[in-house]
This record gives C-alpha cells, structure tokens and sequence, in this order.
C-alpha cells in the first residue's frame, strides 16, 4: 500500500473517532434510581424520662450526741428583787434523714430532709438577790442601791437543792473602808436558814424538729467538686425553760417569796414556736484516692418567718399588806405571742468515706444557730399590794437563741 492509501486510512479513522465523541457527548446523563439515591432518615433518638428509667432512689441517715449551749435569763421583779439562771441540757441527741430521688444525666437531686433535736436531763443554777440585807437589832440600816444574793437554787439529775442565806453588814465588823455604809463585798452571810430538797422532772422535754425540702446540684472536676441547694424549711419547737423569780411586788420582809420550788412551786415557762422560710446551702468537696475519701465543708441559712409563744401557767403571787404586817394571795399568769423574721444558720465539717459503689460512711461536726427561738421574761411586774390584785401580774419578754454543736456517723445509699 503506498503512502497515499495509509494517509487516506488514517483521516477516515480520525473523522469516525470525533463523530463517536460527539455523540456520546449528546447522549443525557443516565437517570438513577430516586429511592437508591435519596440517604436513608436517622431514626430519632428517644427522649429520656425527667425523673429517669430506672429506679434512683437516695437515702442518708445521720445521729450522734449533741451540746446545747447554756440558756442565761435574767429576771427583774421590781426595782428591789431580781434572779439570775444559768439552764445547761446534758445527755441531748440529734438525729438526721434523708429521702429524696437522683435525676438522669447528673441533673441534681430532689430531697427530703427531717432533722431532730432533743435534750436530755438538765442543770439549774440561780440566784434570787435583792437591794436589802438582814437587819441588825440597835443598828441603823442604810439603803443600798446594789443586789445582794438571798437565795440560791440549784438542780441536778431531778433533784432539786435550795437554801436562804441572808446577808449580813454590820457597822465596826465589816465596814472596811469606814465610810459607814454597806458596799459591795462587805457582806457576810455566816448561816443558812433555809435549806430543803424536792424531786422536780429530769426532762423539760424540748425538741427542735426542721423538715427541708429542697433541690441539690453538684458541679466541678474529679478533684475538687461543689454542690448547692435551695428549697423550703418548716420548723417546730417544742418546750419548757425553769425560770425562778420573787413572787412579791416589793421587799417587805427582806428575802421573803422567792420561788424556791420547796415552799413556792417553781415557774416553768413553757415554749412553742413554729416557723417556715427558704432555705439554701453551699457545699465544697476535697476528693483523694479516685474519690474514695472526701473532705467536705458546708454553709447553710434559713431565713424563716416565726410564731412564737411563752406561757408560765398559773401561778401564786404575794401582795403585801404593810400595814397590817400580812400577805394576800393572787393569782398571777404571764404569756405572750410574737412573730418576727428569724435565721437559722448552720456550718458544717466532714468525711466521707466510699465503702461500694453508691454507698458512703459519713462522719461530721456541725453547728447550728435557731436564732430567736425562745421567748422568755426579762421584766416581771406584781401587785405590791391588796389594791393592785385586779391589775393582775404583766411582764416583757425578750427572745433568745438555741446554739447547737454535734457530732454525728451515718451512712448514704444511691439506688
């Protein structure tokens, strides 16, 4: 074949080639299947349950012993009487126990908590003074502006103990500084006149009672962590206070109608007060050995709206007939209600220790303040005399706080 035949061979194979791309490229794309090609729908995840699937139930129980700081209550009758007691509680005892339930996905807690306190027997020291001391036959007896002690009281395991000893001043003998006149410490008391026992209650029954309910959320790394709450609190109490006072409007007979609680029955105030407010805490957490142990310090305050009320029942007064040199009877009651704000304020120090998955050993100290708690007398007002009996017996009350400090073991349980 000559050079002519190739070259003509060639430019009809080059023109089929180009008319078969051509054709090709006016050929449309090839239709696919539209249920192939379509992407298959992600199933929607199902929405978990806001108190969970699964049952996640919290318990916690917490008791121990428990000091209930001494309860001072001064008390004027008059311008020329007053007392002075000092209440310690011993054998006292708190208990705690929580109930509540633990949301999925670390999104807190709800819980119930009831807290209890409750004393054990008690001690009374007081003191019934007046501005008089004990006559002298053929001696002037100056006036003195001062207390001097008469009387004292004092109880232990439900025995009663009280004695009069009346203080002596005698010009010459005790007179220190000459100036003719009695000052204080210049009194001798050299025998007791009076002194007899009696069996009183070994409890005075008082009960603190705290229900709170809140929400706890805890937040934080693996070793330092926190946790706060906020809720609601409703507080009861529930008691009784000794409170020894002169049952005489006026020193007619020095050291004459003292409650002594032998002679003259002993004046128990008894307490009942209720309160209910917000309450919250906040709470920083130590975790060593992958959160086995835990140091922990917590702050809580409840600031509440109270009732309170105080009651002394009835009692017999003394009315004095100078004149005559005599004494009438009365009967006399004091009692009042108040409501006010309050705060109740707490801290508290502690270790936890994981013993299983879920379940802790705790061991804590704690303190709490129910501020305003008591209502008691600080001011007594009695008939001087048989013309007065139809005003009665008044008094002013002031408040006073319960501070507790314990120390308590429990255990806690997640479900």
């Amino acid at each position: 074949m000559s050079w002519k035949r190739w070259l003509v061979a060639g430019v009809f194979v080059a023109g089929v080639g180009a008319e078969s791309q051509a054709a090709r490229a006016e050929d449309p794309t090839p239709k696919t299947d539209d249920a192939a090609a379509a992407p298959a729908e992600t199933p929607k995840k199902k929405k978990d349950p806001f108190f969970g699937n699964s049952f996640a139930m919290y318990l916690e129980t917490r008791g121990g012993s428990a000091s209930i700081e001494t309860v001072f209550n001064p008390l004027a009758s008059g311008v020329q009487s007053s007392s002075v007691s000092q209440l310690d509680f011993n054998g006292n005892k708190v208990g705690q126990f929580t109930v509540g339930w633990t949301l999925p996905r670390g999104r807190g807690q709800y819980l119930l908590t009831y807290t209890g306190i409750a004393d054990g027997d008690y001690e009374l020291n007081a003191t019934g003074q007046q501005k008089d001391y004990a006559n002298i036959l053929n001696q002037t007896h100056p006036i003195i502006s001062f207390y001097v002690p008469w009387w004292q009281i004092t109880i232990r395991d439900g025995q009663l103990r009280t004695t009069k000893t009346p203080p002596v001043w005698e010009i010459g003998v005790d007179d220190a500084n000459s100036n003719s006149k009695p000052d204080p410490g210049e009194f001798r008391f050299p025998a007791t006149t009076f002194d007899a026992t009696a069996s009183v209650p070994k409890d005075l029954g008082n009960r603190i009672q705290t229900w709170d309910l809140y929400y706890r959320r805890e937040f934080g790394g693996l070793k330092i962590r926190s946790r706060w709450t906020a809720g609601i609190r409703y507080l009861n109490y529930e008691g009784a206070i000794v409170t020894p006072f002169w049952l005489t409007g006026g020193v007619a007979i020095s050291g004459f109608g003292f409650s002594d609680g032998v002679q003259n029955a002993p004046i128990i105030m008894q307490q009942s007060t209720t309160g209910v407010g917000p309450v919250g805490s906040g709470e920083i957490q130590f975790n060593f050995f992958r959160q086995r142990l835990s140091l922990y310090g917590v702050v809580e305050a409840a600031f509440l709206l109270e009732n309170l009320e105080a009651d002394s029942g009835p009692f017999t007064y003394l009315a004095s007939n100078q004149d005559a040199g005599s004494f009438f009877p009365g009967s006399g009651r004091i009692h009042d209600s108040l409501s006010k704000s309050s705060w109740n304020a707490m801290v508290e120090a502690g270790v936890r220790v994981k013993l299983l998955d879920g379940f802790h050993l705790i061991a804590d100290w704690n303190r709490t303040g129910y501020l305003d708690t008591l209502l008691i007398p600080n001011s007594l007002s009695i008939p001087t005399n048989p013309a007065q009996i139809s005003l009665g017996t008044t008094a002013r009350f002031v408040s006073r706080d319960f501070q507790v400090t314990s120390v308590n073991v429990g255990l806690s349980f997640q479900f």
